[in-house]
C-alpha cells in the first residue's frame, strides 16, 4: 500500500477506536451484529475442518478467532493488522495469540504459510494515492501464496443504488477474473448481504476422471453431496 494511503487508513482507525473504542463501531460495522454473518461465509472452508491453521489478514479484535471457537475450532490462528490501536486491544483480550502489526502488500514480508487466509473488510477504502484495482490484486496473489488450501476475503458490491464518496465498490465479475487467474475451483456468494460479496479461492482444483472437481468427487463420496 501507498505510504499516504497507508497512514490514512491507519489515522481512519485510531480516530475510531478514539471515538467508540473497543466496539464494533470502531472497526466500520456498525451495531447490527453484521459481522458474523461475514464470518459464517468466510469461515465455510475453516469450519469444514476445525483444526487447519488460520492467518487473519486485517484482524482487528481478532474477532474471527472468537467467532470460530466459539463454534468448536482448534487450529493454530495469526492475526495481521496494520493499525497499532486495534492490535493492542486483540493483545489484551488474547495475550497468547500471534498478532502481528503486518502489511501484507509490502516488499520483503516473510510468514508462514497457514491452510486458510482469510481477509474481511480489507478493501472498502478508497485509496487517494494509489490505485484500489493494484492494492486488491496484490493482497490477493500475496493471500494466495501464504494459502494451502483457500483464501476468502469479501466486498463492497458494485450492484448497489449508492455509493459512498469515500468507499469502494469491487465488480465481482473483475473480482472473479482476479482469483480465476489463480484458481479453477472458486465460490462467488453475493447471497447473504444486499450490497456485499465474497470470494473464496481453491487452491486444489485437480479434476477427477469423469471431469469433476477431485474434492467434489472426495464431498460425494463421503455423503457430504448428493
Amino acid at each position: 500500500m501507498h505510504q499516504k494511503d497507508l497512514l490514512d487508513y491507519i489515522e481512519r482507525y485510531e480516530g475510531r477506536l478514539r471515538q467508540f473504542g473497543a466496539a464494533p463501531e470502531a472497526l466500520g460495522w456498525g451495531k447490527q451484529g453484521r459481522q458474523e454473518v461475514r464470518f459464517g461465509v468466510l469461515a465455510q472452508p475453516i469450519l469444514e475442518n476445525p483444526s487447519i491453521s488460520v492467518l487473519d489478514v486485517g484482524c482487528g479484535f481478532a474477532d474471527l478467532y472468537d467467532y470460530l471457537a466459539d463454534r468448536g475450532w482448534k487450529g493454530d490462528y495469526c492475526g495481521l493488522d496494520i493499525v497499532p490501536g486495534l492490535l493492542r486491544i486483540a493483545r489484551e483480550r488474547h495475550p497468547n495469540l500471534d498478532l502481528r502489526e503486518v502489511d501484507i502488500t509490502a516488499d520483503g514480508v516473510r510468514l508462514n504459510q497457514a491452510d486458510c487466509v482469510v481477509g474481511s473488510g480489507l478493501f472498502n477504502a478508497r485509496l487517494k494515492a494509489g490505485d484500489n484495482l493494484e492494492h486488491i490484486e496484490c493482497a490477493i496473489r500475496r493471500m494466495h501464496s501464504l494459502a494451502r488450501l483457500a483464501v476468502s476475503v469479501d466486498f463492497m458490491s458494485t450492484y448497489v443504488e449508492f455509493q459512498h464518496p469515500d468507499g469502494w465498490h469491487t465488480d465481482p465479475a473483475w473480482a472473479f477474473a482476479i482469483g480465476k487467474r489463480l484458481s479453477g475451483r472458486l465460490l462467488l456468494r453475493h447471497d447473504y448481504m444486499p450490497f456485499e460479496f465474497a470470494l473464496i479461492i481453491y487452491l486444489d482444483d485437480s479434476i477427477s476422471p469423469r471431469n469433476v472437481f477431485q474434492a467434489t468427487e472426495e464431498a460425494i463420496d463421503l455423503g457430504k453431496l448428493p
